[in-house]
């Protein structure tokens, strides 16, 4: 394991306890909406921050992860392929796969803002796409994913948000998201059903909500 990563599982991040999520509900692998839980409320007033190497094996907590899809003025799609050659990044297996959504760990140094969540989720965006805060329209906690299928899920609740833009001209300043474009969401399902593009296991899920909520 490089320093780089070792920094990183050094790092505090956010966490929750299960049974502050899931005190209303039965704790499940599935899809939730907003209105079925606010899982972001009851993660605003209940977070913590623990060291990553911990939280990696806590079972009695699960760490938010919330992450982002990208609209733009004509509800096109921003898609991505991710690096070849991705130095700092230890997941291998998902470079060069087709993706639309951006995640990360919500760390201790964001424990000032109001919303450590969806402002922190701003400022990812207008740093990674190289946007003004005023090119953002919306900001849209859509749905969550919970998975108790294995270990590594257990331990993450994910946060989806919808972000509409009306800026989709930028350039972007850095290379983990250099190969990109906007896409219909009928040209990103061709891609998806056809054996010519490598589309990530993740974005053929969160495919569908997305589509959902575009065709609603």
């Amino acid at each position: 394991m490089n320093q780089i990563v070792k920094d990183k599982m050094a790092r505090e991040i956010m966490v929750v306890r299960n049974d502050k999520i899931f005190s209303d509900i039965v704790r499940k692998s599935k899809f939730y909406n907003n209105d079925e839980s606010n899982f972001e409320k009851k993660i605003l007033d209940n977070y913590e921050y623990m060291v990553r190497w911990n939280a990696e094996i806590n079972f009695e907590y699960k760490q938010p992860i919330p992450y982002w899809i990208v609209l733009n003025e004509n509800n096109q799609v921003f898609v991505y392929k991710r690096w070849w050659s991705w130095s700092n990044a230890w997941e291998h297996r998902l470079h060069s796969k087709i993706a639309i959504w951006v995640w990360w760990h919500i760390e201790k140094e964001d424990e000032n803002l109001s919303n450590p969540i969806s402002e922190s989720l701003i400022r990812e965006v207008e740093e990674e796409l190289n946007i003004k805060e005023n090119d953002i329209l919306s900001v849209e906690a859509i749905w969550y994913i919970n998975n108790e299928t294995d270990e590594v899920s257990k331990v993450h609740i994910w946060v989806a948000y919808i972000i509409k833009i009306h800026n989709s001209n930028f350039e972007l300043l850095d290379g983990e998201l250099d190969n990109w474009e906007f896409l219909s969401i009928e040209k990103l399902q061709e891609m998806i059903d056809s054996w010519k593009y490598d589309v990530e296991a993740w974005t053929k899920i969160v495919f569908e909500p997305v589509k959902k909520y575009l065709t609603k």
